[in-house]
């Protein structure tokens, strides 16, 4: 039984039936197996190209590589996403997951924080264009809420450090 299930997935991949594969894929986001569902999206990206059904492909694609938590794939595929089709129904969407895929991919606060200072850049002109969709907007603040907290730690305890070392100046410098 589960060597068939096996194979009837195997076979849908690399069909070119799109309407089997669509009808598939969206049953596999349904029921939470997203990895599935991403591997069948992924297969139909070319197939669908041009359609109607392409945005609707391409952004699912994305949504199930993010509840997956394959944030870098889905930060990618949202990031594709919104290049061309920027006047989707799923661009606003598209644009907030992958805000949260890039926030999700930040450092800890001792290691380099040029992550953090490209997502708090993103959020800012996220924050800026998305002025009424209080939802995503609230989340957004968080977001900044907590990047902004990593940075005050990282420059605390590099000002620590420098007090430790005896270098009051270069301390004076980090803390203020």
């Amino acid at each position: 039984l589960v060597g068939s299930c096996a194979s009837k997935f195997e076979t849908l991949l690399t069909s070119n039936d799109v309407e089997a594969k669509y009808a598939a894929a969206m049953a596999y986001y349904q029921n939470k197996k997203f990895a599935r569902a991403a591997q069948l999206f992924e297969s139909m990206a070319i197939l669908t190209d041009g359609t109607a059904r392409d945005d609707t492909v391409q952004f699912y694609w994305g949504l199930s590589n993010y509840r997956n938590k394959d944030f870098y794939t889905a930060e990618s595929n949202f990031a594709s996403f919104i290049q061309n089709f920027p006047r989707s129904p799923f661009t606003s969407d598209a644009e907030f997951y992958r805000l949260d895929c890039m926030y999700r991919a930040t450092y800890r606060y001792e290691l380099d924080q040029m992550p953090t200072r490209s997502c708090m850049a993103a959020i800012t002109e996220y924050m800026r264009e998305h002025q009424g969709d209080e939802a995503h907007l609230t989340a957004c603040k968080e977001m900044m809420h907590d990047l902004q907290d990593r940075l005050d730690r990282k420059d605390f305890e590099a000002g620590k450090l420098y007090y430790r070392m005896e270098d009051y100046l270069a301390a004076q410098v980090k803390l203020h």
